[in-house]
């Protein structure tokens, strides 16, 4: 009881520490960390997803309707294909380099993230190769029948190899706290590239195929790994006389859980490029794009706290881990529910202003992915707090059921209301999930994500005062 007392009366997530109970050193920096991070990440992950967001309205202004729904699709293809068969590498070099770091072992850190990158260098070989392949060509023809996917194979391919690598190389650094370089790697860098090179194809009046841009993207993403591997390396050059002593880096219930948030997050769209039409995947994918805006707000807090979730709950810093997880869902909640207000409010028009005539009668999707985006935000980080505990099998476990009902409740709803009962699936199907993972995460681990609105203002009213008094 005592314990609950204390979390009632504790001060905002990154309030000072109380007099009476002065923090423990290794505490007291990882939040400063947090702070950092979060001031840093407030820009750069803004920028890096509105860059995102802006590649593809330009590919939607180069490319017919039917060609940017086949687009698309194979964006959808090779970030989905990249998180399933990047074995969970990248989240299991994160959860244990993290806890190394946490306890000054910077040796088994380096030997953690060198296995790692070594078995993700292979997993990016093997897949690239299998979809570039005819044995992938004809599995995407299978799949997607009424798109024009499997015609790109070959480069998507090359794509998807390419994005295991990138998913990997940032959570290198995220492990050591370089939460700015993590951002400039985490797909700021990539994005801004490839927005310049379809600006200037827009300017120059070219006609690109699909095949044309997914090329431009491919060129992009394997020019601008090239600093941030090398970023990643130097990180280790301080432990270069340790040598190297290879770690297994798989962990089942990690990959299982990459999987299913992988195959979750782009469900939706995959089941109308798998049902429907080309053009019926171009009128879901704009607003599917856009209401990913409204879980910004999240996606910005968990740039930062999945190390920091590591190496509090290792050290048994319950109360304090708890305060920093519902007060930072507090405040990314209340932002979400700014956001999802003004598309629904202005959805139709930005849609028809952003990707052009015919992609207004989207807004209904729109408004109610945006609304599952609210109900999902207020849950809090309660997938990351599952994986980041060592709770990573519960979480899969969770998946390994909600995903094959998630397909399911899609596709009746799909044949039932098209592509507007897809949304509708999908939103509820996240949020109860999301739910559940809420109250899991506080029976095994012992705290709670959901959103703490009161910890939320206040945390705000403090960073207000910072501000005035620097000024």
């Amino acid at each position: 009881m005592a314990s609950r007392r204390s979390r009632r009366t504790a001060p905002g997530p990154l309030a000072e520490a109380e007099p009476t109970a002065p923090d423990p050193s290794p505490a007291r920096h990882e939040r400063g960390a947090v702070v950092r991070g979060l001031r840093f990440s407030t820009i750069a992950y803004p920028l890096n997803l509105g860059l995102l967001f802006a590649s593809q309205v330009l590919a939607a202004r180069l490319l017919t309707r039917s060609e940017f729904g086949t687009y698309s699709l194979a964006v959808s293809i090779f970030m989905t294909g990249a998180l399933v068969m990047q074995l969970g590498l990248p989240h299991s070099l994160l959860r244990r380099a993290s806890a190394a770091v946490q306890r000054g072992d910077a040796v088994e850190a380096r030997h953690e993230i060198i296995s790692a990158f070594f078995a993700a260098a292979v997993v990016a070989l093997l897949t690239g190769a299998f979809i570039a392949s005819p044995l992938g060509e004809d599995l995407l023809s299978s799949a997607f029948p009424e798109t024009a996917v499997a015609a790109v194979a070959v480069v998507l391919g090359v794509r998807t190899g390419l994005k295991v690598i990138e998913n990997t190389v940032p959570e290198i650094l995220r492990a050591f706290r370089e939460f700015i370089r993590v951002q400039v790697y985490d797909g700021l860098l990539t994005n801004l590239v490839f927005v310049a090179v379809l600006l200037g194809a827009l300017a120059a009046a070219a006609h690109p195929s699909v095949k044309d841009v997914l090329l431009m993207s491919t060129l992009v993403s394997a020019a601008t790994l090239v600093p941030a591997c090398l970023t990643a390396a130097m990180k280790l050059r301080e432990t270069k006389d340790a040598g190297f002593s290879f770690r297994n880096p798989l962990e089942p219930g990690m990959w299982v859980v990459t999987m299913g948030r992988a195959v979750l997050a782009q469900l939706d769209l995959l089941v109308v490029g798998a049902l429907g039409t080309s053009r019926e995947v171009a009128l879901y994918a704009a607003p599917f794009r856009l209401a990913l805006l409204v879980g910004l707000p999240l996606i910005v807090v968990n740039q930062v706290i999945p190390p920091v979730i590591a190496g509090w709950y290792a050290s048994g810093l319950l109360p304090r881990l708890e305060r920093m997880m519902r007060g930072t869902a507090g405040i990314a909640v209340i932002a979400a529910a700014t956001l999802a207000a003004i598309l629904a409010a202005f959805g139709r028009p930005i849609l028809t202003v952003l990707f052009g005539h015919g992609y207004g009668p989207g807004w209904t999707v729109l408004a109610i992915l945006a609304a599952g985006q609210v109900a999902q935000t207020w849950t809090g980080s309660c997938g990351f707090a599952l994986m980041m505990t060592g709770h990573q099998r519960v979480y899969a476990t969770i998946l390994v059921i909600s995903t094959p009902l998630t397909i399911g409740f899609d596709v009746a709803m799909y044949h039932a209301l098209g592509i507007e009962g897809v949304a509708l699936a999908t939103a509820v199907s996240l949020t109860v999930q999301n739910v559940v993972q809420m109250f899991v995460v506080r029976r095994v681990a012992g705290f709670s994500t959901l959103a703490d609105l009161r910890a939320a203002v206040g945390e705000g009213r403090q960073l207000l005062d910072r501000v005035a008094r620097r000024t």
